[in-house]
């Protein structure tokens, strides 16, 4: 999707050449897309952003995409949004050596869109178990304040209602237990749909890696790290560890602030004391 020129207010970007990528390294939107420009070998300029520290609502970013998410790219002056649409331009429209990672088989480009647009639908699931099992609550919740501000300023937006919706709901109750149970069952039953394709497939469609694996990829590493246990799916697990010996795979998906790698861990051995993790309530539903 690309935001048309008037309305971008943030009119520097406009003279940007080249290649550039506005991403959270923490997002798993924007580590699609760095996975995919590494695995293709194309060169961009990185401009990082703290969503923590609230970057993404500043005046600047929402001149840039009034959506106020990332990643966005930015190509010769144009600004891309939307990250499975970011992918099929980068691959389409960007020249590399690579091979490409959306199949030019009609019957297989059907799957990887249902399958994209399946991976993009679990998006607040994936919220809700990232939040609720993987930080501690008061480390990612967000002030009434700044809810206030994101309401305002979204106000003609109904995706951000939902998403203030979200976390007020998350600052007053956290996620409970019937949530949690309900996020991991969405997560179940498309793991089961990627384990009876790699039955028959060495990778989600076919001989090579696609762009499906590189957006399950994120969707995986993510839940299990929130303690869904993946090893469930044992062919859907064994594709993962393979995935995961790729360095663009392993080092797009690791967190960059030292401190937070060093809480997670903790926290997820502090709920396993308190019988309250992921595969807990997973086990009594």
């Amino acid at each position: 999707m690309i935001i048309p020129d008037e309305q971008v207010t943030t009119t520097e970007v406009q003279s940007w050449k080249g290649l550039h990528l506005i991403h959270f390294q923490s997002s798993s939107c924007s580590q699609k897309v760095r996975i995919l420009l590494r695995e293709k070998g194309i060169d961009y300029t990185g401009h990082p952003i703290d969503l923590g520290a609230e970057e993404h609502v500043s005046p600047w970013f929402l001149g840039i995409n009034p959506r106020g998410v990332v990643p966005i790219l930015v190509h010769d002056g144009v600004v891309h949004v939307e990250s499975n649409d970011i992918l099929e331009y980068l691959d389409s429209e960007i020249p590399s050596g690579e091979q490409s990672f959306f199949p030019a088989d009609q019957a297989e480009r059907r799957f990887v869109v249902e399958n994209l647009e399946l991976e993009d639908s679990l998006h607040m699931d994936l919220r809700t178990l990232t939040m609720g099992f993987i930080f501690p609550r008061r480390f990612v919740e967000k002030s009434e304040k700044i809810l206030e501000r994101w309401e305002n300023e979204g106000a003609s937006n109904p995706k951000r209602a939902l998403e203030v919706k979200w976390w007020r709901d998350f600052a007053r109750e956290g996620v409970r237990p019937e949530r949690a149970r309900a996020s991991a069952e969405a997560h179940r039953k498309a793991f089961t749909i990627l384990e009876e394709r790699l039955e028959s497939s060495e990778w989600l469609i076919g001989k090579r890696i696609s762009v499906l694996d590189i957006a399950w990829f994120i969707t995986t590493t993510r839940v299990q790290n929130a303690g869904y246990p993946l090893s469930d799916h044992s062919r859907l697990f064994a594709w993962h560890q393979e995935l995961a010996q790729r360095p663009a795979f392993r080092e797009e998906t690791q967190d960059a602030f030292p401190i937070r790698s060093l809480i997670a861990p903790a926290y997820r051995i502090f709920r396993r004391i308190q019988g309250t993790t992921l595969a807990d309530m997973i086990a009594v539903s």
